[in-house]
């Protein structure tokens, strides 16, 4: 039984027998650290070498550091991390320092993978509530900036990074959280502004987190954007992204009406590569056995990927 296109999450400061049990036999490709994790800088960075001792091969260590509303990293530093939009207003050279700076205090504390930066839009809806203060502004132009300087400063300080969330949230009427945002918008609407930040920066970051909304004026249906084959074929055939794919949180209330095992399913045959299941314990058993009986644990070009992101 594999866990090989995992990204987990543990339950407290250290992982428990039955967490440790899965990490040695089903050996997930990730573990992402959460507030509940992160007690101190001296306990996450012991937590980040516990996790890696508990796995062959270690799995990729994740961490949401955006900075602003989630800024997971300053609290254990005595520090608070500008949100985007503040470092935006503030110019390229102060979004380049910060993200450099997170990325270096992500680094030292032993992650290998920062879920950031947030490429939506914050437009009326969503983008201007759920998201408010995590995007770098309305026009895709000044996102396409400020991400590509952010983008820069992780890599300088030797962290991956992932873009976030294909193909754009900010439409959105209500929080992928809690139930399935249904962006009304057509095609050439979506391509010309939410999308583009992604069609022009994907290549350079490491990873592409798609998200949980739905999008009927791209797909002709209400399906959310992870599970859709057509969402993947953009991003692999229009933007020609050849790199790993991320999906979002599949404990997310925008997938609630799904059996756990069917999204986990749906999310590998769509095109995503990782799949985040970082609740509870149970669930990534779950789709651990539904993603070994489909024979969908260990697809070659999933695990290919994969391996590009930890190299």
């Amino acid at each position: 039984m594999s866990g090989a296109r995992l990204v987990v999450g543990l339950g407290g400061t250290s992982p428990s027998p039955a967490e440790r049990a899965f990490l040695a036999e089903r050996k997930p490709a990730g573990v992402l650290l959460r507030p509940e994790n992160l007690a101190s800088a001296e306990r996450a960075a012991d937590l980040a070498a516990e996790v890696r001792a508990a796995c062959d091969p270690p799995p990729l260590l994740f961490v949401d550091q955006e900075g602003g509303p989630v800024d997971r990293l300053g609290p254990l530093l005595a520090v608070a991390f500008p949100s985007p939009a503040e470092l935006a207003a503030a110019g390229v050279d102060r979004v380049h320092e910060c993200a450099f700076l997170m990325g270096r205090a992500a680094r030292l504390l032993g992650f290998d993978v920062d879920l950031a930066p947030v490429l939506d839009l914050e437009q009326p809806g969503t983008g201007a509530v759920v998201l408010a203060g995590r995007t770098f502004g309305f026009h895709a132009e000044d996102v396409v900036v400020a991400g590509s300087v952010f983008l820069h400063g992780l890599a300088r300080a030797g962290v991956a990074s992932c873009v976030k969330h294909f193909p754009g949230l900010g439409r959105g009427p209500v929080d992928s959280h809690a139930a399935l945002p249904v962006v009304d918008a057509h095609d050439v609407d979506l391509m010309v502004t939410d999308v583009a930040p992604f069609a022009k920066l994907a290549r350079a970051a490491d990873g592409v987190m798609v998200g949980h909304a739905a999008y009927p004026g791209f797909t002709g249906d209400e399906t959310p954007a992870s599970l859709s084959l057509r969402i993947h074929a953009i991003l692999r055939e229009r933007i020609r992204w050849d790199g790993v794919v991320l999906s979002d949180d599949l404990g997310m209330g925008a997938l609630a009406s799904i059996p756990f095992p069917e999204r986990a399913l749906r999310a590998a045959r769509a095109g995503c590569d990782l799949l985040v299941v970082p609740g509870d314990l149970d669930d990534a058993l779950e789709a651990a056995e539904a993603l070994d009986a489909a024979g969908l644990a260990e697809e070659e070009g999933a695990l290919s990927r994969i391996a590009a992101l930890r190299r």
